[in-house]
């Protein structure tokens, strides 16, 4: 949790009874590889915090075909996006579109939304630390759809291999080629087009 707490503290000014606060709020929980961590077709109660391990969320269209959203991880002190859950979902009370499955075994720890919600209330720090990860979250998602969609396929790929090299160390070749929107073939072809080279 000692990242949780920089995390915070890299926002606004907490001290130990605040961190208190923000502690009780989360259970911890060990997923195994391939459980499911919350799912699609319900409402999103929960933030899930990835403290070890990965895991990543993504959605199956009405074809049957997976696609993955993004890839939350945290070891070895290296960390991407590791917060999962479906904030829209809950803030809609509408049924979530995503599933989020554990890449291996995993550490977690989740707090209700509700929960966090009367903290974000009780004092204005907190409303404005809600405000800064809202915000952070807004400028992430708008960046990714900004980066990768005027790029070919072989572009993409590059890119996010230099930016989350872990997407393809912790998917498997079918979810790597989702992220990217090409087929796994298309990916095969581009992996070897790059090592002719």
């Amino acid at each position: 949790m000692n990242f949780l707490r920089a995390y915070i503290e890299d926002k606004i000014i907490i001290d130990d009874k605040d961190w208190q606060k923000v502690e009780s709020l989360f259970k911890k929980v060990e997923y195994r590889k391939a459980e499911e961590i919350c799912s699609a077709g319900e409402v999103c109660q929960n933030l899930y915090y990835i403290s070890n391990g990965s895991a990543r969320s993504y959605s199956i269209d009405l074809e049957g075909k997976d696609s993955t959203w993004a890839v939350h991880y945290r070891k070895n002190d290296y960390t991407l996006d590791p917060f999962a859950g479906d904030y829209i979902s809950y803030l809609t009370q509408s049924e979530s579109q995503f599933f989020c499955e554990a890449l291996e075994d995993s550490t977690v720890y989740v707090a209700d939304f509700s929960a966090l919600d009367r903290l974000y209330e009780s004092e204005l720090k907190w409303m404005t630390l809600a405000r800064k990860i809202s915000d952070m979250q807004l400028i992430t998602i708008v960046q990714r759809m900004q980066m990768l969609k005027p790029l070919d396929a072989t572009a993409k790929y590059k890119l996010l291999k230099e930016i989350a090299p872990v997407y393809e160390e912790v998917l498997s070749n079918a979810q790597f080629a989702s992220v990217l929107g090409i087929a796994p073939q298309s990916l095969s072809r581009v992996k070897g087009q790059l090592n002719e080279n």
